[in-house]
């Protein structure tokens, strides 16, 4: 059962009862959200590789397990014959897995034992979908002039309009 229901070109995977911990795994898990299939996977063995950190740690255990279920998930989009060149990571999820009892004595517990479930979606990203932000990305951003004369033009536009209306009143009370 996922935490997100989801329609359309998806490949899913979830696993259960991991032995890490779930709050790194929040945290891996949110640095991966909404990336490219190739790149999350690049930045993950890149993280396992201590070549790159998340806030300066490196999860490996963690980071090993997430990596491995987005492998899944990305075998699963084969076996369904979507593009996976297009596909991005629209959800991914840690979530608290079952908490088992180390026994020691006769009456004592013990100490906890915690446990992680995490589930990935993943989406094909449409053609046009995949355009319109490189489109939006390759926009020249306006210049802090640019910004600063907007405001003047408005109102240059603004003083015409208004004494256009003005000549046309007058023009309206002479006849």
């Amino acid at each position: 059962m996922y935490s997100k229901k989801v329609e359309g070109n998806v490949a899913k995977a979830c696993s259960h009862n991991l032995r890490i911990s779930v709050k790194n795994a929040k945290v891996v898990c949110k640095s991966v959200r909404g990336m490219y299939l190739k790149k999350a996977k690049k930045f993950l063995e890149d993280v396992l590789k201590e070549k790159r950190s998340i806030n300066g740690k490196y999860y490996s255990k963690t980071t090993k397990e997430v990596l491995n279920i987005i492998k899944s998930a990305e075998k699963n989009a084969e076996f369904k014959n979507l593009d996976t060149d297009n596909m991005y990571i629209l959800h991914i999820a840690a979530l608290d897995g079952t908490h088992m009892h180390r026994r020691r004595h006769k009456r004592n517990i013990g100490t906890k034992i915690k446990s992680a479930h995490l589930e990935v979606i993943l989406k094909e990203r449409r053609k046009k979908e995949a355009k319109e932000i490189k489109e939006e990305k390759e926009k020249p951003k306006e210049t802090e002039k640019e910004i600063k004369e907007k405001p003047e033009k408005k109102k240059e536009v603004e003083k015409k309009e208004q004494a256009e209306e003005t000549e046309k009143l007058k023009k309206s009370k002479n006849n």
